[in-house]
């Protein structure tokens, strides 16, 4: 038996959104719970991102591997890359192994945006580091160290250190509602909303335009007296970003 499960979450402003899931009980009274959503979890805030392009007839398959493909690839501490990103399952990072039924919810694909970074503290590095160069003058018999030299040991070094931590792991919930063309990814971070763009574009093939009020009136259309006084209008900023 398949049952649709409302979900709702009233935000500081009294303005209600909902998500739909749809889960599949077998013999499993908890799976509902087991399946809860984390974007409806805590204060609701997101960026809204309008979907510009069609989806094909055979989007679950053909989504379904595209995604599949760009699931995140864990850091490895000799590899060069310092950061990187990649889908996971929602609400839960660490699981990488998707399928139909935790990226599909009726109208719905449902992810989280996993970004793994190395994040070495300074003093520890700088320490480190310290060590390493006295220990390589002491063996070279020097006083000082060349440019390149000190480059090379400071590698050499956070290469170590990476293999004795973990990567610091970041994750941000995105659901796509298919049937009003609206991504919601839940952080207003610049940064990580240019990264999800770039790996939405690459993985559907499709481009996000992220809402304002200037693509929100290009989107529900205006009378032509409406669109005069809307051109009249003048920006006013109330806060600036830090």
């Amino acid at each position: 038996m398949r049952i649709a499960v409302a979900a709702r979450r009233r935000h500081r402003f009294g303005l209600s959104v909902f998500f739909l899931r749809e889960a599949s009980f077998l013999a499993e009274p908890d799976l509902c719970e087991r399946y809860a959503v984390p974007a409806l979890r805590g204060s609701l805030t997101y960026s809204r991102f309008f979907v510009d392009g069609e989806v094909p007839e055979d989007f679950r398959e053909k989504y379904m591997r595209a995604i599949r493909l760009r699931v995140i690839k864990p850091l490895v501490a000799d590899e060069e890359d310092l950061e990187r990103s990649g889908w996971s399952k929602l609400g839960e990072p660490f699981e990488l192994d998707l399928t139909y039924d935790n990226v599909f919810y009726n109208e719905f694909i449902v992810l989280g945006l996993r970004t793994d970074r190395w994040q070495i503290p300074g003093p520890m590095l700088k320490a480190r580091v310290r060590e390493a160069e006295a220990a390589y003058l002491a063996k070279k018999g020097r006083e000082k160290l060349g440019r390149k030299e000190k480059a090379d040991l400071k590698e050499s070094v956070a290469r170590k250190l990476r293999k004795e931590l973990s990567p610091v792991t970041r994750v941000v919930d995105f659901t796509w509602s298919l049937n009003e063309g609206v991504v919601r990814f839940f952080t207003h971070s610049e940064k990580a909303g240019i990264g999800m763009t770039e790996l939405f574009h690459k993985t559907f093939g499709l481009r996000l335009i992220q809402q304002s009020p200037y693509t929100l009136a290009e989107r529900i259309g205006l009378s032509k007296a409406h669109e005069s006084a809307w051109q009249q209008i003048d920006v006013t900023v109330l806060a600036k970003e830090s």
